[in-house]
């Protein structure tokens, strides 16, 4: 949940406050990054158990009370202890399950609702809730109390989400999250972020440095990194990447290809080993067409000379739907993603979404038929495509998931070079550290408990 249009005043001056999830409607009901995008088992499972954007609130507005992805009931419970606010953090494939536990808060008389989060953009929320936060809301919230949280002074929270096999959920590594920038520069028409983060600044890096210090002592020895464009602030990035060196964590992060060649030999040696891109497609063109502001020429030579570098497990976001492409130019585009050979790929139908210009052009080209909110996660069509159905986009989707993420390739080749590689340069140290210190931390971590370090 993210800054802020008021409706109405806070009803209280020191309001007992509650900010939410949207619900689970069973209990694996997790979002899981990799089992959207990899059909079979055996694989890993990588499960949002944390929310962000309620971690870093309640970290510096701990006056609030958080609850992350219960069940109805629990949520139904937690109504019964009396709220003055009750706020839902959420995107817009959840806003059916935020609608029905706002229709439960009103219910048992919750006085104040707010609404957060990229799928508050949404037209509908405002007539939902009282108050809709668009943005960083740390100092808005912490107003409600009295006081301020200058952009300066935000405490970054500690947040983790579990890497398991499937099947049976098996624990084996937990990954430490970081967002260190808020925002991005660049303009791509599909995205959310330029009218949701609408100021780009950096998180106090002292805070960060707490938290990474605290990971470091839990054990844990890898760490995403969420930011949009990680590097496009390199003083800031410089400093960072010599602290995560310094704790020895190897790290994730996403970025643009042209970022990643810049400091490619530097962050490698400061620990990076799971760089990711949005290649989003084969033809330029396409990246055109979406104002990608990315040449395909740097994911090719990204390609190149991550091959160099051993150890290195290359992931890409994909989208699929392009207004020019055919199921055949789609098929053959798939094909040619496939030869460059990055290891891993998350693919997405495109998809658009309130208050992006990718939402205008389409309703105004194109308009769009489906506006059931559960098929806003990007794995369906919900706009009139001139030359692709829904069904067979349906098709393409499998297709393609099932081409670019076979299980031998992302395990059987994937992964045997990493453990290959591991072993050739750690030797015993690979034993310890990925063998048996990573899913003994991984079997006992609670991920649900927030800690302040």
């Amino acid at each position: 949940m993210k800054g802020s249009s008021n409706k109405k005043k806070v009803i209280s001056s020191n309001p007992k406050v509650l900010l939410c999830t949207a619900y689970r409607r069973f209990p694996g009901d997790y979002l899981d990054y990799v089992g959207e995008n990899v059909y079979l088992t055996p694989r890993v499972s990588f499960k949002r158990k944390a929310s962000p954007g309620l971690r870093f609130l309640k970290q510096n507005v701990p006056e609030i009370e958080t609850l992350e992805f219960p069940l109805w009931h629990q949520y139904v419970r937690k109504l019964k202890e009396g709220w003055d606010v009750v706020g839902f953090s959420f995107f817009e494939n959840e806003i059916a399950e935020v609608a029905r536990m706002a229709d439960e808060a009103r219910r048992q008389g919750v006085r104040e609702l707010w609404a957060g989060g990229y799928g508050a953009l949404d037209e509908a929320i405002p007539r939902m809730v009282d108050r809709v936060f668009v943005g960083a809301a740390e100092d808005q919230v912490a107003q409600a109390f009295g006081r301020r949280v200058p952009q300066d002074q935000i405490q970054h929270p500690v947040m983790t989400w579990p890497l398991a096999f499937e099947p049976g959920s098996i624990p084996y590594l937990v990954i430490g999250l970081l967002y260190t920038e808020r925002g991005c520069p660049f303009k791509c028409t599909f995205c959310q972020t330029p009218v949701f983060d609408r100021h780009r600044f950096n998180i106090n890096i002292e805070s960060i440095e707490r938290v990474v210090r605290h990971y470091h002592k839990r054990g844990i020895t890898d760490i995403l990194i969420l930011d949009e464009i990680f590097g496009i602030s390199p003083q800031f990035a410089d400093k960072l990447t010599l602290i995560l060196a310094r704790y020895k964590m190897r790290w994730w992060a996403q970025s643009r290809a042209a970022l990643f060649l810049r400091h490619l030999d530097t962050w490698y040696e400061r620990g990076l080993r799971f760089p990711l891109i949005g290649v989003e497609t084969m033809s330029q063109r396409s990246l055109d067409s979406i104002s990608k502001s990315q040449k395909l020429e740097e994911a090719l030579e990204l390609v190149r000379r991550t091959r160099e570098k051993p150890g290195m497990y290359r992931m890409v976001y994909y989208m699929i739907g392009y207004e020019h492409e055919t199921v055949e130019s789609t098929l053959e585009d798939v094909r040619s993603l496939k030869s460059v050979g990055f290891d891993a790929h998350q693919v997405n139908i495109i998809t658009p979404f309130p208050k992006t210009p990718l939402w205008s052009d389409i309703q105004k080209n194109y308009g769009i038929f489906d506006r059931t909110y559960r098929h806003y996660d990007a794995k369906y069509l919900v706009w009139n495509h001139p030359h692709i159905s829904a069904s067979a986009m349906h098709y393409l989707l499998n297709t393609t998931i099932a081409t670019l993420n076979k299980p031998f390739d992302i395990y059987g080749k994937g992964f045997a070079r990493l453990i290959r590689e591991r072993f050739a340069s750690d030797g015993l140290r690979f034993i310890w550290r990925d063998v048996i210190k990573a899913p003994s931390v991984a079997a006992t971590f609670n991920h649900r408990r927030q800690v302040f370090p």
